[in-house]
């Protein structure tokens, strides 16, 4: 769309009419997964903001559209932590001083957080200090996955834009038409990435990514053994590959959802089908209360996971 890549055209459409007809507002918040590309869909509405050309916008033609595909545009900034860990204080206070210079060329000067999660308590209250009374011209873009990670005031203040996930379709679409030697990976693709083609980038670009899903699948008979030893190998296992326990738990999880499936005939719409007979030996040894049970004990671990809990300690609590 207009060069760039999105996958809610429709929604981007919407977004770019209210530019069209002098609608737009001084604050957005995009949010959804950063495989759904949203970076990508801020830059284009940006890239709309800065146009000149307001009924066309974004037209593609003049410098301020060639400038902003190149992302080399001095009139949209984009904010990110660099090398630190967090967006503070003391950088927002800095784009607060930035914000009071007018814009090199274009009407609007347009502002773009990367990655919301960055900002810390503090650099979000500098944010809606600078927002009490913004210039005309100034408009803040933030791009993250969750919102509800930000202050209540912040979403308060700012237009809230939801991407979805998209079709399973979407995904096929995109999958065949950028990696066509994926023909054989195709079916597993499309439902692993549920409705984000960004995950398929990312597991075809992992040269591990089968290897560690394999051995997790053998481990997960130890969260189902009455073995106690058995919690030992899988604190082994995931010790040896700490580094991708966030990968390991979603395996888990939909291995977990998998053996439901099956337990309940609903096998024909498993994810992990080329490990189908493994997953039904798993399954024969519980049954469906106990593998509910399961998946809300991994879904539990995951959420230990992101509060970081030891990777070591999470994986003892799920399997005894």
């Amino acid at each position: 769309m207009y060069g760039y890549e999105t996958f809610h055209e429709e929604l981007m459409r919407n977004l770019i009419d209210s530019v069209h007809h002098g609608q737009s507002s001084h604050a957005y918040i995009f949010e959804g997964s950063m495989g759904l590309n949203t970076l990508g869909a801020a830059r284009l509405f940006a890239a709309a903001l800065a146009c000149p050309n307001n009924e066309i916008a974004p037209c593609g033609a003049c410098p301020s559209c060639i400038e902003a595909k190149a992302n080399t545009n001095p009139d949209i900034v984009y904010v990110n932590s660099g090398a630190k860990k967090s967006i503070g204080a003391e950088q927002m206070r800095s784009l607060e001083t930035d914000v009071a210079i007018k814009p090199f060329a274009a009407k609007r000067k347009i502002y773009i957080i990367e990655d919301g999660t960055q900002l810390t308590e503090a650099a979000q209250n500098v944010l809606l200090k600078t927002f009490e009374e913004p210039p005309e011209y100034a408009v803040f873009i933030i791009v993250i996955e969750n919102a509800a990670q930000l202050l209540e005031t912040v979403l308060s203040r700012f237009t809230l834009v939801h991407f979805p996930p998209v079709t399973d379709e979407t995904v096929e679409k995109y999958i065949t038409e950028k990696y066509p030697e994926e023909s054989e990976r195709l079916p597993f693709l499309v439902r692993y990435s549920a409705g984000i083609p960004g995950e398929a980038d990312r597991i075809i670009s992992d040269p591990d990514f089968d290897a560690l899903r394999a051995r997790s699948l053998e481990k997960m008979s130890a969260l189902t053994s009455s073995d106690r030893t058995a919690a030992f190998d899988a604190r082994a296992f995931v010790e040896e590959y700490k580094d991708r326990f966030s990968d390991i738990l979603a395996f888990w999880v939909s291995f977990a959802r998998d053996m439901l499936l099956i337990q309940t005939g609903s096998g024909e719409n498993i994810i992990n089908a080329d490990k189908r007979d493994a997953l039904r030996s798993l399954a024969s040894k519980t049954d469906p209360a106990q593998t509910v049970k399961l998946f809300e004990r991994i879904l539990k671990a995951h959420k230990m996971n992101l509060r970081f809990v030891s990777p070591k300690a999470v994986v003892m609590w799920l399997a005894l």
